[in-house]
């Protein structure tokens, strides 16, 4: 039983933004199995024990895009892409960076379209739609997007302090800091599994050897998660002289990073996806109902 969902820090050509872009796709099996009462275990996936609880969940990453502002894809592309992913893993949630201008924005809309872009193809598909937007514009889609944000009902279930701020705060920095505090201790805690160093693996013979005979694709995206766990330790807090951390005017920890930080990103909005399935009831209904493997708001495999 495993559930899927993505998270993207898209920079569009046609946002104004020539910014570094990845998407990451997050995979969660249920940790804990508890044996029937007859002792003989149990017989299939519809005896695991689900929970809300993510200490229970088996989180890691086992796919991810990157792409560089030399590219310039457009917000048409990554809506391609998306949906091509989702046609593959079946997301039950989706969360893209929803700041204002920021190339989410643009690829949200594309997303609503029933013509896509795939592999240079148009393809028909069914609209990934946001809860906001998406239920005045689309009558029949997979409302499974959300966007980083106060104000999304996503957001705000897994955040909700946030939605009283919203009205008030003009800037999203304390959004930002429960942010990355959630992916955080959960990481330190090995609540979130790592994927091994690419250099470790090629040091040893045997793993060099079957890294050898991976997919191209498959390569690729064991260094693109590879490196998103190396952008993710140069990202720190700032301090002070005397050590204290550095607050902004709402009380808001401030970030620093050196070089890219956008798979890094895209790895915290795909753990934020995973934090409001759980907190919906969808993913209670969505075990329950699909034996078949697919629901009204996204798949799962």
């Amino acid at each position: 039983m495993r559930f899927f969902f993505l998270g993207g820090d898209t920079a569009p050509s046609d946002s104004q933004r020539l910014d570094d872009g990845a998407l990451i796709t997050g995979c969660a099996r249920p940790r804990v199995i508890i044996p029937k009462s007859n002792g003989q275990g149990l017989k299939s996936d519809d005896d695991i024990p689900l929970s809300s609880n993510p200490a229970d969940w088996r989180f890691g990453f086992c796919h991810g895009r990157a792409f560089n502002h030399k590219e310039k894809l457009s917000a048409r592309q990554w809506s391609g892409m998306i949906h091509s992913y989702h046609q593959r893993f079946a997301y039950q949630k989706i969360v893209l960076d929803g700041g204002a201008g920021g190339g989410g924005v643009f690829v949200k809309r594309e997303l609503m379209a029933t013509k896509q872009l795939i592999n240079g193809v148009e393809t028909e598909c069914k609209p990934l739609c946001d809860q906001v937007d998406g239920p005045r514009r689309v009558v029949h889609a997979d409302f499974i997007l959300h966007m980083f944000g106060r104000g999304d009902p996503g957001i705000n279930l897994v955040w909700p302090s946030m939605e009283d701020a919203g009205k008030s705060l003009a800037g999203d920095e304390l959004l930002k800091d429960a942010l990355y505090a959630g992916f955080k201790s959960p990481l330190d805690c090995g609540e979130i599994e790592t994927t091994p160093r690419v250099e470790d693996l090629m040091g040893d013979p045997e793993w060099r050897e079957k890294l050898r005979t991976w997919p191209e694709e498959r390569l690729w995206a064991l260094k693109v998660l590879d490196a998103g766990f190396q952008q993710l330790t140069n990202i720190t807090v700032a301090t002070r002289e005397d050590g204290t951390h550095l607050f902004t005017k709402r009380g808001a920890r401030v970030f620093t990073s050196v070089g890219r930080d956008d798979i890094a990103l895209a790895m915290m909005y795909c753990y934020a996806a995973f934090l409001i399935w759980l907190k919906s009831d969808q993913w209670a209904r969505g075990a329950e109902e699909d034996a078949d493997g697919f629901s009204g708001s996204g798949g799962q495999a």
